[in-house]
């Protein structure tokens, strides 16, 4: 096994190897057997994540048998045939599907699927929105900070399907989560948010 300080974005590995790494900084993922490395992100990233998760846990909360769960950044096997298994920024997983959650992490299809962009954007607009198509996620939410827009893509026969753009005058509502309402200014208009990206 190569050792951890020789780890590069772009060396190819097989996935029993990228599960057997130790804990490590930033964002790992494996796609089609290619190693990942990001940086953890922005403060601007981490805010939009900690309050995204937040709104989430707080509609959770409300139910004594919640309709599902939800977790930020953790490895998510989505196929390991293909070797991909990415970190996604958050994972929801409706209560039927509780099965894919393992000790350390998800192995299998998330119902929903958030990524805040970064830095290499079209990963997260092109690669990604490939890969959780095939894998089946049933919605995937890209969140873009430049713009301070979530669009809600939905899978159709297999592709996704642009069902709403949304800005800081928007509800973020879904068809999987009953009374999941986030009124998107509460975010990106937050008092205490961090200057953003340039």
């Amino acid at each position: 096994m190569t050792s951890a300080a020789k780890l590069r974005t772009g060396m190819r590995m097989t996935l029993d190897d990228f599960l057997a790494l130790d804990e490590t900084d930033g964002k790992w993922e494996l796609d089609d057997g290619v190693l990942y490395i990001m940086a953890s992100g922005s403060p601007d990233r981490q805010f939009l994540m900690r309050q995204f998760c937040r709104h989430i846990d707080d509609y959770l909360d409300r139910f004594d048998q919640p309709p599902a769960q939800f977790y930020h950044e953790m490895t998510t096997v989505l196929s390991r045939e293909l070797e991909r298994a990415p970190e996604p920024d958050i994972v929801i997983i409706l209560a039927q599907s509780r099965g894919i959650v393992g000790g350390s992490r998800v192995e299998g299809t998330p119902d929903i699927v958030v990524e805040i962009l970064s830095g290499d954007r079209n990963r997260d607009l092109i690669r990604k929105r490939h890969i959780y198509a095939e894998a089946g996620v049933t919605e995937y939410w890209p969140i873009d900070p430049r713009n301070d827009t979530v669009t809600q893509l939905e899978l159709q026969g297999g592709v996704y399907a642009e069902r709403a753009v949304l800005g800081p005058g928007d509800v973020l509502t879904t068809p999987l989560l009953q009374e999941l309402v986030i009124p998107l200014s509460e975010i990106f208009h937050h008092r205490r948010r961090p200057p953003r990206e340039g």
